[in-house]
């Protein structure tokens, strides 16, 4: 009994450091187990929403990078004599080594821009060149939007985005227009009409539409000129009259309406005009024929 206590004595010890020193082992457990806390923490925020919300996106955002973060750490610090090592063997192709890392490089430099500057986070809506929508989640080397057409709706694709286009291409905030947008559209006519007659009827229906939102787009446009210190056009609906080489009357219609409804009171706006047009050219057709008839 007293020999199998010391036989188990001096070979723990012996196998506990035979495992301690398989760094390949502890950096593969240390990575299993940190991924396993990730998964976890991810799926007790997410609970059982189906939709996340803004604030949920942001934490699931800070422990992916936290995590990330801690992988990095654990891998440098247990393998740090080979990676000294091999830092001082590659001086010799460090200038390849630069180059095939470009991308990655510059994807890390257009993090640490976006993370100083802080003009963007999850769930603002951002447009990038001809890309738009609306960030669901960032890590170091990309962005992820869900993207939104230019009809503001949901397109139920999602874009991920290399962070290297931060520095590449300048980057349009669209926060403001979550709720409330300048939404300017054309309406085309023929040249035979009255465009004053026209335009006090366009003015009219846009009153009417927008009477039930008038003072809730006040108060958010005083709310978005307070928050970024910028000279943002007044709410005031205008119609801009102008014409085509084809000899058309162009009716540039702006109005200051929620994002949701912009489409919707386009069309309301059109149709009601159009159906102004056809009157009044089905009321000129009609004069016509009775001209004609009195000249007989």
């Amino acid at each position: 009994m007293i020999r199998l206590v010391t036989i188990v004595n001096i070979t723990m010890p012996d196998y506990i450091n035979d495992i301690l020193n398989h760094k390949l082992l502890i950096t593969l457990a240390i990575f299993l187990s940190l991924l396993g806390v990730k998964f976890v923490v991810v799926r007790l925020i997410k609970h059982k929403s189906e939709i996340l919300s803004d604030q949920q996106r942001r934490w699931i955002y800070h422990i992916k990078n936290m995590t990330l973060a801690l992988i990095l750490f654990a891998i440098i610090f247990i393998w740090w004599p080979e990676l000294r090592q091999f830092a001082l063997s590659i001086a010799a192709v460090a200038v390849a080594f630069v180059i095939a890392s470009k991308e990655l490089i510059l994807c890390i430099s257009g993090t640490i821009l976006r993370t100083t500057t802080g003009d963007t986070s999850i769930g603002d809506w951002i447009e990038i060149g001809e890309l738009r929508g609306e960030i669901i989640d960032q890590n170091i080397l990309s962005t992820v939007l869900q993207e939104v057409s230019y009809d503001y709706d949901y397109t139920g694709k999602t874009i991920t985005l290399p962070n290297s286009l931060f520095l590449a291409q300048p980057i349009r905030n669209l926060n403001f227009m979550r709720r409330f947008v300048f939404h300017s559209f054309d309406i085309v006519t023929d040249a035979d009409i009255n465009t004053f007659e026209a335009k006090a009827l366009i003015l009219e229906n846009i009153a009417q539409y927008s009477a039930e939102f008038t003072d809730l787009g006040t108060r958010y446009h005083s709310f978005i000129v307070q928050r970024s210190g910028m000279n943002i056009p007044p709410p005031n609906s205008s119609i801009r009259i102008s014409t085509s080489n084809l000899g058309k009357n162009i009716f540039n219609v702006t109005l200051f309406c929620p994002t949701q409804q912009a489409v919707s009171l386009e069309q309301q706006i059109t149709e009601d005009f159009l159906a102004f047009f056809y009157d009044k050219k089905k009321a000129l057709k009609q004069k016509l024929i009775e001209d004609k008839s009195h000249e007989q």
